[in-house]
């Protein structure tokens, strides 16, 4: 059991309004990262900021988002990464190259504030011609599509906006693929479980070798839930292993291609009968906003990979050569500490050899860590909701259902992605909330319970292309359901029923 950690609003005043866990930034983040946020903050007309930053989590100011009453230009969408990548590039290559040496003394500030405006620049760029305007219209796509059909067609309405290519599906049947390589050579396995590459020069090695190379060329630099001072796969290949590893335990129905087939042809059938239709103004309406809701998978996926993965990666390379610089200069223990400093403590090093100490380095370290094995609550402040442990032996949690279907199995509570090597075939996984970097074990579990979340939050998106039930929204799931526990998740009522508390 972690250690309790308080999740305090930094002022009374911050109470009179709603706060809700940033479910695209699940994990806690350092105090670099911190400060840098900090930076970029905003208050609003009421004297309060937008956003605020707890124990590493981020809480933004609860909105009630309303659909768009009109769709978006769908060529917007479509042509976002000729516009938009283009940029991604250039702050990629930037922060790449950065040579802390050639930095002039007195220019860190204004250094380092040119590379973050410039990364905010290009990661903003893309954020709003793709999620900004798929995101509202997917959600008047189902509002539309409810009003129309009826309520009990929702699931219809979201069926019809998956089963389409996306760099997550791509990234997962990469290493389904590998699985079946690593499930016919049981030595091969063996090596995988250890979290070891395949080294050896039987054919089946040399196949390994030579996907695994393919796997890190295209997906090397996908990080840990955008946590910019952990390893990339590339550096550590643990959790792609241990991805590898849990799908070779999986049968051949389970691959990533097939649910995204089955999830095409059923969007198919429904997408034949939206086309039987007529051409009353409700259907022309349908119809058009459809054109931009159907890039929800594609644009949420690929947008991650090839903005905020490659980004995230290409500054922790800024970071860490910096924090080497600092080490060759005898300002720091190791490179890595560079990221337990706020930007403040980072310039005063650069610019004034003032160090931290180490004895406070270590205490934030450690903090960290503590903070990153407890999952934030959902909401903070107006109308929060005190989580109870669960009494009796059979305990109800509810939320939203996000992907149909019933589904009984172990619950498996996984705080953070380096904890998913626990889950195993058929578990039903129960976290705070998913970001792509955990979309290969959809292909694992039988069924996804999550904190937070929405129908069209990653979690609810994913779970439909893989077509295992799941319930998202559940506030306190992490604390509420027993790990170990056997429950049944209903993904068309939004209820999880605990069973037994059995490890």
């Amino acid at each position: 059991m972690a250690d309790a950690v308080e999740f305090a609003l930094p002022d009374p005043e911050y109470e009179r309004v709603a706060w809700v866990h940033n479910e695209h930034f699940v994990g806690s983040v350092t105090p670099l990262e911190q400060s840098l946020q900090a930076t970029r903050a905003r208050m609003n007309d009421d004297g309060l900021p937008g956003s605020v930053t707890i124990n590493g989590y981020g809480f933004g100011r609860e909105v009630n988002i309303r659909p768009a009453t009109e769709p978006s230009d769908e060529s917007i969408v479509l042509g976002w990464r000729e516009r938009r990548l283009p940029p991604v590039d250039a702050s990629c290559a930037e922060l790449e190259a950065f040579d802390p040496a050639s930095v002039a003394p007195g220019q860190w500030r204004e250094v380092l504030a040119g590379l973050d405006q410039r990364f905010w620049e290009a990661f903003g760029g893309v954020h709003r011609d793709t999620m900004g305007h798929v995101f509202p219209a997917s959600a008047l796509w189902v509002d539309l599509y409810s009003k129309r059909f009826g309520e009990e067609r929702r699931a219809d309405a979201l069926a019809m906006l998956g089963g389409f290519p996306n760099a997550s599906s791509e990234r997962a049947s990469a290493l389904w693929s590998l699985g079946r390589i690593v499930v016919s050579a049981p030595a091969i396995l063996a090596t995988v479980e250890a979290g070891e590459v395949v080294a050896g020069d039987s054919a089946a090695a040399r196949a390994f070798r030579a996907e695994w190379d393919t796997l890190m060329e295209l997906y090397g630099f996908t990080t840990t839930t955008h946590l910019v001072d952990l390893p990339t796969w590339r550096e550590d290949p643990a959790i792609p292993l241990g991805m590898v590893a849990a799908m070779a335990h999986e049968t051949d129905d389970r691959a990533p291609r097939l649910a995204e087939q089955r999830a095409a042809r059923r969007r198919a059938v429904l997408e034949a009968e939206l086309s039987a239709l007529g051409n009353d103004d409700d259907i022309v309406l349908l119809r058009r906003v459809l054109a931009v809701a159907k890039h929800l998978a594609p644009a949420s996926e690929d947008h991650n990979l090839l903005c905020d993965q490659r980004m995230i990666a290409a500054s922790r390379i800024r970071w860490l050569r910096t924090g080497a610089y600092l080490v060759s200069r005898g300002l720091l223990a190791e490179p890595g500490d560079i990221f337990y400093l706020t930007l403040d403590e980072v310039i005063a090093v650069l610019e004034d050899s003032t160090r931290t100490p180490d004895e406070r380095v270590a205490e934030r370290r450690d903090r960290q860590v503590r903070w990153r094995a407890v999952s934030p609550p959902a909401r903070l402040g107006a109308q929060s909701a005190v989580i109870a442990a669960p009494t009796g032996t059979v305990q109800v949690v509810r939320g939203t259902a996000a992907s149909a279907g019933v589904y009984r199995g172990r619950a498996r509570i996984v705080v953070g992605l380096p904890e998913a090597y626990r889950l195993e075939p058929g578990d039903v996984l129960v976290c705070p909330a998913t970001s792509p970097e955990w979309t290969p074990y959809f292909g694992v579990v039988g069924a996804l319970v999550t904190g937070t979340g929405s129908l069209l939050a990653h979690a609810a998106v994913v779970a439909r292309e893989f077509g295992i039930p799941a319930v998202v929204g559940a506030t306190g799931a992490t604390l509420l359901i027993p790990d170990g526990a056997m429950v049944t998740v209903d993904g068309s009522s939004g209820t999880v029923t605990i069973e037994t508390a059995e490890v």
